[in-house]
């Protein structure tokens, strides 16, 4: 059934929006077609008030394309491509944290990312998304030249936090899996890619996966590495998505990174998340 109260409501001046006055479980092409372009037009879309089944949310993740399987955790029984975030009261650990674009060590990452909330913290919590279409557009005309020839080599590794079996290790509250195998998930992708539906150039990095530039070594791409992540993330290219039960939150993997903040501990946080939508970066 189609709903005519579709409201979309910027939540910052870069990126990210509220979507309320739909029901995913029951729209139909023309409320997609509003909550597309609601996706296209502010890359972070929050969608408020939905009670969603796990084939709720592979059906709403099938609208951007094949679902994508995680490596290192376990999925539900009945649907192995879905995952629960979990973070118990006791654990000071977060998953997800620092900034990154999901699973770019993939040879295909993901175009989307959903993420929905069932339990949620009576404060904190929140997760923080950077605009990397604005970032990459602010950069002058010579070093847009320059990254324009540059390819980021990805690993799922997490050397700079002592490896992910160890990161991993003390994330108590969910099904971790394959941690062992980490360092064999490598892929390269240009550092500047350009999305297809809008035609706009972002960069594709972060210093949770990217390691080097190709032909480089780690020590000579660190600096501009870490120039580039401050760059990106600069508050006037952030925005802040504050969770509730019955929240869904679905980000452009192409043109946005996340920081989910780990400012909770003592009280419980349970998401579940879907990837979908394989892309070849270029």
């Amino acid at each position: 059934m189609a709903s005519s109260s579709i409201t979309v409501t910027p939540i910052a001046g870069s990126l990210g929006a509220e979507v309320t006055g739909v029901d995913l479980r029951t729209m139909d092409n023309h409320d997609w077609a509003k909550v597309h372009q609601a996706f296209l037009d502010h890359k972070v879309i929050a969608i408020r008030d939905q009670e969603l089944s796990p084939q709720d949310l592979m059906d709403v993740g099938a609208r951007f394309g094949e679902p994508n399987h995680y490596p290192f955790v376990k999925g539900m029984d009945d649907f192995p491509f879905l995952f629960d975030i979990v973070k118990e009261p006791s654990e000071t650990r977060n998953f997800g944290g620092g900034w990154h674009s999901d699973t770019t060590y993939m040879k295909t990452p993901p175009l989307a990312t959903l993420l929905y909330a069932l339990e949620t913290p009576e404060r904190g919590g929140d997760t923080l998304y950077c605009d990397m279409v604005a970032a990459y557009e602010s950069l002058s005309d010579r070093l847009k030249e320059m990254l324009g020839t540059l390819k980021g080599v990805n690993s799922a590794g997490l050397k700079h936090v002592g490896g992910r079996k160890a990161h991993h290790a003390v994330v108590g509250g969910m099904k971790i899996t394959g941690t062992e195998d980490a360092d064999s998930y490598e892929a390269v992708h240009p550092i500047v890619r350009t999305v297809e539906e809008t035609g706009q150039k972002a960069l594709y990095c972060s210093i949770g996966h990217t390691v080097a530039f190709e032909g480089m070594t780690q020590e000579e791409s660190k600096p501009m590495m870490d120039w580039l992540q401050a760059h990106a993330t600069r508050s006037e290219f952030t925005c802040r998505v504050h969770w509730k039960p019955g929240t869904l939150t679905i980000w452009d993997n192409r043109r946005a990174m996340h920081n989910a903040i780990n400012d909770y501990h003592g009280m419980r946080r349970h998401m579940r998340r879907l990837t979908s939508g394989p892309t070849n970066p270029v």
